[in-house]
């Protein structure tokens, strides 16, 4: 998510382990920049911690500060992102057809992800040619750094699809290096060109049409519908809005009431429902996008009888899961799930 909109927005803690990971290797404390951020590290032994985008930004600030001194920081901690990092929008990628689905995947959804740089694929008769970021809603103060970052994450990111390096015809960087600085040309096998107006990652030609080789149609279209999913419940990608149907998304178990999900944002329950009446939309609004959706994902994927699905979802009865599905999809379940098996079986 651009650093001008991620306030409260909730984001997995892959990144933040990525840069405590490095102090560590680093011989520092990452605790210290960890508390300084308002972040309890307890959160990194969670595998389903999440932090808010206003802590993780703070964080980076504190790890640019401490690790200025050691060359090259920002770029070996880039090398470390992996396709992993990015949740299902890494795998949606993943899976992709080829070079250029998978980056017209990766720009359209990228506000599920965390950037302080925004990504723009450039084509050519409709294929990718290359990849364009842009610092415009990044700290003055962080330019530096999030561009050096792109030079190790970016090729990592592109390795990662292929399984294999990627052909680069050149990569352009508004850093003022000296060539052969940190050794990336040889790292990615590729001419850098400094004191560019911007980072732009030029693809070697006909790279953009080389076919990935974890390409698996059913699985991208089950990890895209996915990625949708979370999109849909915000069509205009306001942050406050994302932040709120993120932490219900990402729930395990039952849905948290709203009190929950205000402590969570760090805001009191009454300044939750104001959030979401200022943008025409209610708490329990946000609870039935999401349990509907869960709802048809467990009828159409699962052959759980309708019980457990009612018990899965949290509530208190079948009668009361049925008479909550009737009024969101106008259907009972029983009848949702027999006509979604009769369009998969014409």
């Amino acid at each position: 998510m651009l650093a001008e909109s991620i306030g409260t927005i909730r984001l997995p803690v892959q990144s933040l382990r990525i840069m405590s990971d490095f102090l560590v290797a680093a011989g520092m404390d990452p605790n210290r920049l960890i508390k300084a951020a308002g972040i309890d590290p307890a959160v990194l032994r969670d595998a389903w911690g999440t932090v808010t985008g206003t802590q993780e930004l703070r964080f980076e600030q504190l790890f640019m500060k401490v690790t200025c001194d050691i060359p090259g920081a920002a770029f070996k901690v880039g090398m470390r992102y992996k396709l992993f990092v990015y949740g299902p929008l890494g795998l949606a990628v993943m899976v992709s057809p080829t070079v250029t689905t998978a980056l017209r995947e990766f720009t359209r959804m990228q506000a599920l992800g965390y950037s302080i740089l925004e990504y723009q694929l450039i084509e050519a008769d409709g294929e990718g040619i290359a990849l364009a970021a842009s610092d415009a809603a990044c700290p003055p103060d962080m330019r530096g750094f999030a561009h050096e970052r792109a030079l190790g994450s970016v090729p990592t990111f592109f390795r990662d699809l292929l399984q294999r390096p990627f052909p680069l015809k050149y990569i352009e960087s508004p850093l003022v290096r000296d060539h052969g600085w940190m050794g990336i040309e040889d790292e990615w096998q590729t001419e850098i060109r400094y004191g560019a107006p911007r980072t732009v990652f030029h693809f070697a030609e006909g790279a953009g049409g080389l076919r990935l080789p974890l390409a698996d149609a059913a699985l991208s279209e089950s990890y895209g519908k996915l990625c949708e999913g979370q999109l849909e419940t915000s069509p205009v990608q306001e942050a406050f809005l994302i932040s709120v149907y993120q932490i219900l998304m990402n729930a395990r178990g039952a849905l948290p009431p709203a009190k929950a999900v205000a402590t969570s944002l760090n805001i009191s329950e009454r300044t939750l429902h104001r959030k979401l009446a200022d943008r025409d939309t209610s708490f329990r609004r946000a609870l039935d996008t999401v349990r509907l959706r869960r709802a048809r994902e467990l009828l159409d994927g699962t052959s759980q009888d309708i019980q457990t699905i009612s018990d899965v979802l949290g509530f208190a009865e079948v009668a009361s899961f049925s008479r909550f599905f009737r009024r969101v999809a106008g259907v009972s379940p029983s009848i949702y799930r027999r006509n979604s098996k009769d369009v998969f079986m014409t």
